[in-house]
């Protein structure tokens, strides 16, 4: 390899030997180029050329042990069909593009003595395609890209580290990207749908059918428990809610914590610009976020009913079937949740409607419903400071007294509706934070911030699903720390699982 500046590099290979199943091989390495200039400059010129030499050195080597590997796969068939032998019938060039750059390898053909058939042996063994293999770690480094950056973006920086400018094409990445992301998918639902197997009730009490108005914002009267389903061993009703047990206050800056013998999910959606190609304005992908002992689980997927799976696979794990732990879930109280929520039969289930979004559709409201600023205002501290201390029905009331002060009434009695349908899921939200526990669903939406809205929402940015899903289950999967073992064995691990609670007695 010569570059302009009087830059050379050999490398070639002496000998590569396989003994018991060890590959090992000598590789010589040649590099000169001319020294230069003793200012700030010369590091980096230095360290362009290491790496240069480092691309050729890794495309020999990949070369001459391919091409070991070919040679042993003829040996290991050298008998043929039906014992008969096999005559070599030279090579073939075949090409693998890797991180490195493109490499093409001899793969011998040979012909079956017994029928005359012919074949390259390690075109069967490897399962390569008839033309071209990108190989697992140049896809892997393409995903790793996009995470990042765009496709066009990405294919730049892969070609500039191979020293390779056209080393793929902007449609290989984005292929590349939908496939990986859709085979993880799969996997997470292979994965969600082992647990579910393990308990025969799972599916009915965790995977509720909606009913036919799933839609509608429906009330948010708690569905009455399935006969027969356990009731749970633990009695502790979480604080904010009535009936719950006095908590100790702790610091303003200690971390939020999970209210003891709960599971807490968080539950969200993000809206994406769509491609005019696929026939939709925007694009919606639902996230999960799971905490509980200290753990955390991420789970994305391009519908609800995909987060729902998961979800329910990772909670048959979670022991809250039988009742050891209970379910909290955290969410904005959006009608799909609530739909879902309201059908699962487990008992002590819990919901509590994140505080954040409790604010901010009252500062809407309000905003909207015409009062002058100053009255605006004054209405809004009352309102939010009764729904702070969990005071929903009177803050109800006093928002109908409101209700002739304004210029748009309508607005009022929607803020009204909203409140209504969501009161057993508004808590006393001081005495939760006072407890250091959770109140809204920051860590979800921050998720959601990392894997999609900082990566897919950028200025004349369009998506279709599957590059947003298969994005945001890569980022999940990296932050869940499973993707470098999908990566190794194509396979997902269990879920990390923390301790189980002790019982105790109802």
């Amino acid at each position: 390899m010569r570059i302009a500046d009087g830059f050379q590099v050999t490398a070639s290979i002496d000998r590569v030997n396989l003994h018991d199943h060890t590959l090992a091989a000598d590789l010589q390495l040649h590099v000169s180029f001319p020294m230069p200039a003793q200012d700030p400059h010369l590091p980096h010129r230095i360290e362009a050329h290491v790496r240069a030499a480092g691309v050729e050195a890794q495309r020999c080597l990949f070369r001459a042990l391919m091409e070991k590997a070919d040679h042993q796969v003829v040996l290991d068939i050298r008998d043929g069909d039906q014992g008969q032998g096999i005559q070599l019938r030279g090579t073939r060039p075949y090409t693998f593009i890797t991180p490195f750059g493109t490499v093409t390898i001899d793969r011998i053909r040979v012909c079956h003595r017994a029928d005359g058939r012919a074949e390259i042996p390690s075109h069967t063994a490897w399962d390569t395609p008839k033309q071209v293999a990108l190989t697992r770690g140049l896809r892997d480094a393409i995903c790793d890209e996009m995470l990042a950056h765009s496709a066009g973006r990405s294919q730049t920086d892969l070609g500039d580290r191979a020293d390779e400018e056209d080393l793929i094409a902007r449609s290989t990445v984005l292929n590349v990207v939908h496939q990986e992301g859709a085979e993880l998918l799969a996997a997470q639902h292979r994965r969600a749908t082992a647990a579910l197997e393990e308990h025969p009730e799972a599916r009915a009490v965790l995977l509720p059918m909606p009913p036919a108005d799933a839609d509608a914002d429906a009330d948010a009267d708690e569905s009455p428990v399935p006969a027969g389903q356990p009731v749970p061993l633990s009695t502790v009703i979480p604080v904010g809610f009535p009936g719950a047990a006095a908590a100790a206050a702790v610091a303003a800056d200690e971390p939020r914590s999970v209210d003891p013998g709960m599971v807490l999910v968080e539950l969200d959606e993000v809206k994406t610009k769509a491609q005019a190609t696929t026939g939709r304005k925007q694009l919606l992908t639902d996230t999960a976020l799971v905490l509980v002992g200290g753990l955390q689980d991420l789970l994305a997927a391009g519908t609800s009913e995909g987060v729902f799976e998961q979800l329910a696979g990772l909670v048959c794990r979670l022991d809250v079937l039988d009742g050891t732990r209970r379910l909290l879930v955290l969410a904005d109280g959006a009608s799909w949740i609530r739909t879902w929520f309201e059908g699962l039969g487990l008992a002590g289930k819990t919901m509590i409607v994140c505080w954040y979004h409790v604010t901010k559709r009252c500062y809407e409201d309000l905003s909207g419903a015409g009062f002058a600023k100053e009255r605006r205002e004054e209405i809004s501290r009352h309102l939010l400071g009764l729904l702070w201390e969990g005071k929903v029905e009177e803050a109800i009331a006093w928002l109908r007294g409101c209700r002739d002060e304004a210029r748009k009434p309508d607005w009022i009695d929607g803020l009204i509706g909203y409140l209504e349908k969501r009161r057993t899921y508004l808590p006393n939200y001081k005495a939760r934070q006072e407890a250091g526990l959770w109140i809204a669903s920051t860590r979800v939406e921050k998720f959601n911030d990392w894997s999609i809205s900082q990566r897919c929402k950028w200025r004349g940015m369009s998506w279709t699903p599957q590059g947003v899903v298969a994005l945001a289950v890569l980022e999940a999967a990296r932050r869940n720390g499973e993707l470098d073992e999908w990566r190794h064995d194509r396979t997902l691990p269990d879920w990390k699982l923390p301790p189980k609670p002790l019982k105790r007695a109802g």
